[in-house]
């Protein structure tokens, strides 16, 4: 009788602690979820399309495109004003990190304003920045130098 009761006791425990670490990973995923819209873009003749929709909850939004070795941070400076700069570090070239107040990178601890400008050193210059213009509420993103 001891032996059931000892099984049992233990299978219980070994569900407890499964359940206790699904939840911890799950709750550990979503942290790394973006903070940002994601725009999952296509690349097409040297131009990305993003509906203007797109900066419903927030003036940044991340523009991806598998395309792309690196992604897009659009900025909505005004209505009609937007800016596109390449999460590319400029150190290193390592992908960099969007908050609400600039870009960081956690390779070497370089930052970036929301304009490109090095904030923090060893990057020692801005970050490349992509024309933009808007018609009929599309924001065209123009890689074509």
């Amino acid at each position: 009788m001891n032996i059931d009761r000892r099984q049992f006791i233990k299978s219980s425990c070994n569900a407890c602690i499964g359940i206790a670490a699904t939840g911890f990973l799950s709750s550990a995923l979503s942290s790394c979820a973006p903070a940002f819209p994601v725009y999952k873009a296509k690349f097409d003749k040297g131009l990305i399309q993003v509906p203007v929709t797109s900066f419903e909850t927030s003036n940044l939004v991340i523009v991806r495109d598998l395309q792309m070795d690196f992604d897009i941070l659009l900025i909505k400076k005004s209505a009609e004003d937007y800016q596109a700069l390449y999460m590319k570090c400029s150190h290193q070239a390592n992908p960099l990190t969007v908050t609400s107040s600039g870009l960081f990178c956690s390779a070497h601890g370089s930052s970036f304003d929301l304009d490109g400008n090095v904030r923090t050193e060893p990057a020692n210059g801005p970050l490349q920045k992509f024309k933009t213009e808007l018609n009929d509420n599309i924001i065209i993103i123009n890689f074509k130098l």
